[in-house]
């Protein structure tokens, strides 16, 4: 989910098992030559999905490292499939509270824009689409093979239990 730590951590489990790191945000904003917020502005949200997904699909079958998706990705079940087939999928599991300290008032976020064209942010209704996205994503997030209860941990402590994690499993070279 945004505001989990997903880049944060992926940069830290990258760094310490000597692997290239992505962001798969970064590389859309490169590929597309403007701002995720900008993205949606000018092609909606089918428009940045189309290109998320293109990325993904492509990156996912040749990149050898971490990746960090975007908390929207995960919303189709093909896509799941495909990337397990892959590699690993980690689940941040953050609560609702600590996410919505982490970006309340960021504007780079469209996904809670208000649909209102008042200048002043309506926070109890970026709050409430905070959770109704939380909800609708759950099930796609709890698919991953590995949940970490992240919480209010430190990205390093985060990482550690993660690369401990991803030890255990059998065939974790292979990937």
């Amino acid at each position: 989910m945004m505001g989990s730590g997903k880049s944060t951590v992926g940069r830290k489990v990258a760094e310490e098992l000597n692997v290239p790191f992505q962001d798969l945000d970064e590389m859309i904003v490169e590929k597309a030559g403007m701002s995720i917020p900008d993205i949606f502005k000018d092609q909606g949200e089918a428009g940045f999905r189309k290109l998320e997904r293109k990325i993904l699909v492509r990156e996912s079958q040749y990149f050898k490292g971490v990746m960090a998706l975007g908390g929207g990705s995960l919303q189709n079940q093909h896509i799941i499939d495909h990337l397990k087939i892959y590699g690993w999928l980690v689940f941040l599991d953050v609560p609702q509270s600590v996410i919505w300290k982490r970006i309340s008032g960021d504007s780079n976020r469209p996904m809670l824009a208000s649909d209102s064209r008042s200048d002043k942010p309506d926070t109890a209704e970026e709050s409430t689409k905070l959770q109704r996205l939380l909800d609708e994503r759950l099930p796609f997030y709890r698919q991953a093979e590995i949940t970490i209860p992240a919480g209010e941990r430190t990205p390093e402590v985060i990482a550690h239990k993660l690369i401990k994690k991803l030890t255990l499993y059998d065939g974790f070279n292979r990937r």
